[in-house]
């Protein structure tokens, strides 16, 4: 088997030849994404006048007394934690080792969290989480860094959320039976379990088994694997792992504040262990493959705010209210972001400086990479 990682050489050439596929931007805007979005909204609408016991003007008047502080206040919090996990991600790709390559260029913390930032709007706008794919393409072109290890540093980030979620869905569930509110929806854990057991179940067939099963792959696939591994296994360092947990927990932290403080600017006095529940249901739900999960967060967030105790009306204005944070205002700062990165990779290519590969790629077979289409 052919230990070395691959070449962005390698990487490019099949990006030129798959030059007339459609490109992830492309994806991310088409007319079917649209049309699934629109009806995703009249689902959801259609939902809350026949699910759901709303008072739609008590929901409006609930809106327009937000106060401004404590929602930017709540805003401000999620935004910061993007500096977080960009450091914490800055500290994977360390730990594996896969920025000490030849050729790699070494980038500050502001870019790593700028480029999750970016793929979190893609995430916000695409299906199937396509902005994972474009997080690890961000990186290969700020970085060298080979395509196949960046997307195997996010597996490994990926890994330690999933773990971290789960860790706090138990002790918001412990939290919750002990001061009496109630206990969480099982399928939440369900789920949580579910996702969680099977990113380690990988892990740990990655680990023992990876290598013998690689050699039953064709060679080009045996290529990417090698790297793909180096990047998901070497996060898991027992000597950096810790303070990698460390800034995950900080992060999470921030989102549960965010969930807590639009609780207070609309003035719903809510129990900790309830807000901290509903925070890691988005992070649950949001997982599921629609932009930025949506129509399964709304409505799974909404039923379960229900469920621990707030009026349907409530429910949904919180839910309403905290996705204008974590789903609109990501695809307005974030698509800003996309744009003005993308504007930047382009005039780049064209004054013929950074990573020549890379931009005769960019030139020949579009900006991004190419996207199979499933039709």
């Amino acid at each position: 088997m052919n230990n070395q990682p691959v070449q962005p050489e390698l990487l490019n050439t099949e990006v030129r030849a798959n030059g007339d596929r459609p490109r992830l931007s492309d994806r991310m805007f088409s007319k079917r994404t649209l049309a699934v979005s629109v009806v995703a909204i009249v689902v959801l609408a259609a939902t809350s006048f026949r699910v759901f016991d709303i008072d739609w003007g008590e929901m409006w008047d609930q809106v327009k007394g937000v106060d401004p502080l404590t929602y930017l206040l709540a805003g401000v919090l999620y935004y910061i934690s993007f500096w977080f996990r960009g450091i914490r991600w800055r500290l994977i790709v360390r730990a594996s080792g896969v920025d000490n390559q030849p050729g790699v260029l070494q980038v500050g913390n502001a870019k790593y969290a700028a480029i999750i930032l970016m793929g979190w709007f893609a995430n916000s706008v695409a299906f199937f989480r396509l902005g994972d794919a474009y997080r690890a393409y961000a990186l290969h072109i700020e970085t060298r860094i080979p395509l196949a290890n960046s997307l195997g540093t996010l597996l490994g980030e990926r890994a330690q959320d999933i773990l971290i979620v789960l860790l706090l869905l138990v002790v918001g569930a412990v939290g919750l039976l002990v001061t009496g509110e109630i206990t969480l929806p099982i399928y939440v854990l369900i789920a949580a379990i579910v996702i969680s057991g099977t990113i380690l179940l990988a892990l740990i067939i990655m680990r023992n088994y990876g290598e013998r099963l690689a050699r039953h792959l064709p060679d080009r696939i045996e290529e990417i694997y090698h790297p793909l591994q180096v990047g998901a296994l070497g996060s898991f360092k027992a000597r950096q792992l810790p303070l990698q947990f460390v800034l995950g927990m900080i992060g999470w932290a921030l989102e549960i504040s965010r969930v807590y403080f639009v609780a207070e600017s609309l003035g719903l006095d809510i129990g900790f262990f309830v807000i901290m529940s509903a925070a890691l249901t988005i992070a649950v739900l949001s997982t599921i493959p629609t932009p930025g999960g949506f129509g399964f967060v709304e409505g799974g967030l909404t039923g379960v705010l229900i469920f621990l105790g707030l009026d349907d009306t409530q429910a949904l204005t919180l839910t309403i209210v905290d996705r204008s944070i974590s789903w609109i205002s990501i695809i307005i700062i974030g698509g800003a972001l996309f744009v003005s990165w993308q504007t930047f990779i382009a005039r780049r290519g064209k004054r013929g400086n950074g990573l020549s590969s890379i931009e005769s790629s960019e030139t020949v077979g579009g900006s991004e990479p190419a996207v199979n289409d499933p039709d």
